[in-house]
């Protein structure tokens, strides 16, 4: 048995499938590095929607900073995404 299989047999999946997935897209997180230096806007689908870097890591003698404020602003960002997609993919499978 393959997905299309299992889709078929639950009733309205489809819609539950296209609605989940508006929910995860539009939703959005805001995570900011302990430095407060740069911020990254992720939404529940892991896709950054935005960054923001302070101008004063721009300097290039800030590279090394910069790099690891990145590092941790997106592994926060993606980490937080993945369980609010867990969240939204459970609260629509109880719909089910």
């Amino acid at each position: 048995m393959n997905k299309e299989d299992l889709l078929k047999m639950i009733p309205d999946a489809d819609r539950i499938k296209d609605s989940l997935e508006k929910n995860l897209k539009k939703n959005k997180l805001t995570v900011t590095s302990k430095n407060g230096m740069v911020t990254a806007v992720i939404n529940y689908q892991q896709e950054i929607t935005d960054l923001v870097i302070d101008n004063r890591l721009l300097d290039p003698t800030k590279a090394g900073a910069l790099k690891a404020s990145l590092v941790e602003v997106l592994n926060q960002a993606i980490k937080s995404s993945r369980n609010k997609m867990l969240e939204e993919t459970a609260r629509a499978i109880k719909l089910i």
